[in-house]
């Protein structure tokens, strides 16, 4: 009996695994508009060589904990043969923690990638609690315009373990982010499985109304019995993603600095799984060469991937910002302007060209100025 049971246990569950059905691009929703993000440069460990900004929080909420800094940023992505995508965001540190948050635009209702229009909220808190571990919660809200009206409410978590040097890797970091954490996205038409017509059976409907004369009749019931879509999609981003990850420096010289990154993702209870990796390399901490993938299980197994790298690139460079008093006060005369882009093809001529920059005010606590004494 225990095993009839256990069986019936494990047929319903592979049942909810392959009937899950999330648009393309699901998973990466929040992603498609930051270069940063859609070159797999802040992981759920913040990068290979770590780097955050405002929308480091869609992988893992607690990462920027480590910032004492205010940074504005703001991006975009053209999603050619698919829509558009825009973000702003920011950094606050505060005494007692860091507030980042982002607002978002994604647009695009195509049925290769049917995300929908909607407008996007999300705003988190992150602390670090010893020299070694952040915690930080993002809560999330938004509204999607597709053939209805959808919204999302809900709650992202996550944790950060970082240690100086772990055998030869240094800056060593293991995250780990529980995401989706309640009401997300779901009903637009076009999901993962959808497929058109096969040519069998366009030859066939060809044959038929050569036959009959009454090809559109046939062509439509065949259609709908056998290919259209059966319902709208299910839920996106996945509810309840289970992201973990790691990242480290694996070599380090005065002028050139690698990093890797790796993260696995699962969702829901497997529905699907994804895999990340980024590779990133600094050049006298100016010039930063990203080149990262993602694989999404679920979108390979339906054709709908590309195994193609994702490339970017960033450049960091000091900005005057005047001697106003008001910049005085708050130690911003110099500060950083970063400014980046990325390129990532999804597949079916759908491609990402995205451009950013953050704008981060002051300098940083290391990079404060130089005092020499001299001796009389």
């Amino acid at each position: 009996m225990k095993k009839i049971w256990l069986f019936i246990v494990l047929l319903s569950l592979s049942g909810i695994v392959f009937a899950y059905n999330p648009p393309v691009g699901g998973q990466f929703f929040y992603n498609l508009a930051d270069p940063l993000q859609l070159s797999s440069a802040s992981s759920a460990a913040g990068g290979g060589i770590f780097t955050v900004n405002s929308n480091s929080i869609i992988s893992n909420p607690a990462l920027p904990a480590y910032e004492n800094r205010a940074e504005i940023d703001l991006s975009g992505s053209a999603l050619i043969n698919a829509g558009s995508a825009f973000q702003m965001g920011t950094i606050i540190p505060t005494r007692m923690f860091v507030i980042s948050g982002f607002m978002n635009g994604t647009f695009c209702d195509v049925k290769e990638m049917d995300l929908g229009n909607s407008f996007n909220i999300k705003a988190g808190l992150s602390k670090q609690v010893t020299e070694r571990i952040s915690v930080g919660a993002n809560i999330y809200t938004g509204i999607l315009k597709c053939d209805d009206v959808d919204w999302s409410l809900g709650m992202d978590i996550g944790a950060l373990y970082r240690i100086s040097q772990l055998g030869f890797m240094k800056d060593f970091r293991i995250g780990a982010s529980v995401n989706g954490l309640g009401k997300n996205y779901s009903g637009t038409e076009y999901g993962v499985k959808y497929e058109e017509e096969p040519d069998w059976y366009k030859y066939a409907v060809h044959d038929y109304s050569v036959a009959t004369g009454n090809s559109w009749i046939f062509r439509k019931y065949i259609y709908d019995r056998y290919f259209a879509p059966k319902e709208t999609t299910d839920t996106f981003p996945g509810f309840h993603s289970l992201r973990t990850g790691a990242a480290a420096n694996f070599f380090k010289t005065s002028t050139i600095t690698g990093g890797l990154s790796a993260d696995v993702t699962v969702v829901g209870f497997f529905q699907d799984m994804i895999f990340d990796y980024g590779f990133q390399l600094s050049i006298k901490d100016n010039l930063l060469i990203r080149v990262g993938q993602t694989f999404d299980i679920l979108e390979l197994n339906n054709e709908k991937s590309s195994v193609f790298p994702v490339i970017g690139v960033s450049y960091k460079m000091k900005l005057n910002m005047g001697k106003s008093n008001f910049i005085k006060n708050h130690g911003w005369e110099t500060s950083e302007l970063r400014v980046a882009a990325a390129q990532k093809y999804f597949y079916d001529n759908i491609s990402a060209y995205s451009a950013g920059a953050n704008l981060i005010l002051g300098l940083n606590e290391s990079d404060g100025p130089s005092i020499q004494v001299f001796e009389e």
